[in-house]
């Protein structure tokens, strides 16, 4: 199956050298989920075939956004792996109010970048004539907090 980013790229853009896994962690499934469930409903299925011809859309924009949510996707799979407290069978309060926060965060970084993706294509609609505006649900809905503002 054909990705617009792979998991060394994800690698490189989520994780920091002082991290103990590999790119080999990610998996092709994780990628096509991230691109699926976060990438296509704003883009749109005729502007996801061709994103990969706009290379400095994808580089600057699209590959950040799904790296991110790619890490999110496979966070909790990587603690599981590797904490020793999981092998031995003892997980405790801290150790999962730890992980729920490092999803928050990550999630919170995942939403601004998907954000951005959308402000940009929105504002540069006139450049990427497969994108319709129209179609991107973030278009028509934002919840800041507890608040849903429809549109």
């Amino acid at each position: 199956m054909k990705t617009l980013i792979t998991a060394e790229r994800v690698y490189a853009l989520t994780f920091s050298t002082e991290e103990p896994y590999s790119a080999s962690a990610i998996t092709e499934a994780d990628i096509v989920e991230a691109e699926s469930r976060y990438l296509m409903p704003i883009v749109g299925e005729e502007f996801y075939k061709t994103i990969a011809s706009y290379t400095a859309l994808k580089t600057e924009y699209v590959e950040p956004m799904l790296a991110a949510w790619v890490r999110y996707i496979v966070e909790p799979h990587l603690a599981a792996r590797c904490c020793t407290c999981y092998a031995e069978g003892r997980v405790t309060e801290a150790v999962n109010d730890h992980t729920e926060l490092v999803l928050r965060a990550l999630r919170d970084k995942a939403v601004a970048l998907t954000r951005r993706l959308s402000d940009h294509l929105n504002s540069h609609s006139a450049d990427y004539v497969e994108y319709n505006p129209k179609t991107n649900p973030l278009n028509r809905c934002f919840i800041y907090g507890n608040i849903v503002q429809v549109y």
